[in-house]
């Protein structure tokens, strides 16, 4: 037999009632007229619910931190990329202006060195060797079109590189100083002393017919003496490295003064026109 409607009604009011009275004790046992105490219900149920909001609030903490470390490592990584894109293209930009930075730097050191001469000078390039013969002959984009005789001194602001042996309208074949026909009257500049340079088809010289208690050290600088029929005096040859000692005289082995094996920019000295730059 089911409850009347009445029954039913009853029974809802008063589970009504003590839902309110409920509720008034849990509010006057949390909220105590001086504002601090919570009562006893109040304190149960913070202990109740306290444990978790504290979990709950780091989790929460966690999580943000942890979007956050996300959202900063994707920002990283983008600037990253960025970076190694514009280090790539300046690394690009600088291999791409390294030889004509190259270039300008050689040219200035000999525009600065052919004002420097009392003699008429050509700037030439390099723009011929041959493989087989590194230390022998190049060739220049200088001729006799532009006043370039055979014998004409050929140098760097290092020092002597070679002389003109052939020369057309616009190019002319310079024999190396390193070439075993080479040969230049020369003077050790610090004790003055003379003797003749002469090239050994590689990278070193060799000075010949040094006196044989001649004052030779290595590291003395060898110059050029004027007494032959090609180079004017003072240019610098080389640097002895090593001395040796013979019967009637002394020889010497020479650094040169040019590095012959990687030039790309000379002077033609034009001896007739000595004097007039």
């Amino acid at each position: 037999m089911f409850p009347s409607s009445a029954f039913v009604r009853r029974r809802l009011l008063v589970w009504g009632l003590l839902l309110v009275i409920a509720l008034v004790v849990l509010t006057a046992q949390m909220r105590s007229p001086d504002g601090r105490r919570i009562g006893w219900i109040g304190t149960a149920i913070e202990a109740v619910l306290a444990p978790p909001a504290v979990v709950l609030s780091r989790v929460s903490g966690f999580f943000a931190d942890a979007w956050s470390f996300i959202t900063e490592i994707g920002t990283l990584r983008t600037e990253n990329q960025r970076l190694t894109a514009e280090v790539a293209r300046l690394r690009e930009e600088n291999a791409r202006l390294r030889p004509d930075a190259q270039e300008n730097a050689r040219l200035r050191t000999l525009l600065g060195f052919k004002q420097q001469l009392p003699y008429r000078s050509l700037a030439a390039r390099i723009v011929g060797r041959d493989p087989s013969q590194w230390f022998s002959t190049v060739l220049v984009d200088r001729g006799a079109s532009e006043g370039v005789a055979r014998d004409d001194p050929v140098i760097t602001s290092d020092g002597i590189v070679g002389h003109v042996v052939e020369t057309a309208g616009s190019w002319a074949r310079v024999l190396l100083v390193s070439d075993s026909r080479s040969a230049v009257s020369a003077v050790v500049d610090r004790s003055r002393e003379v003797g003749v340079v002469v090239g050994q088809g590689q990278t070193l010289l060799r000075i010949t017919y040094l006196s044989r208690d001649a004052d030779v050290q290595p590291g003395d600088v060898v110059v050029s003496s004027g007494l032959g029929p090609i180079y004017p005096r003072g240019l610098p040859v080389g640097t002895v490295v090593s001395v040796s000692h013979g019967t009637m005289f002394q020889d010497a082995t020479l650094r040169p003064a040019s590095d012959v094996g990687h030039l790309e920019d000379v002077l033609i000295v034009l001896r007739g026109g000595s004097l007039a730059r």
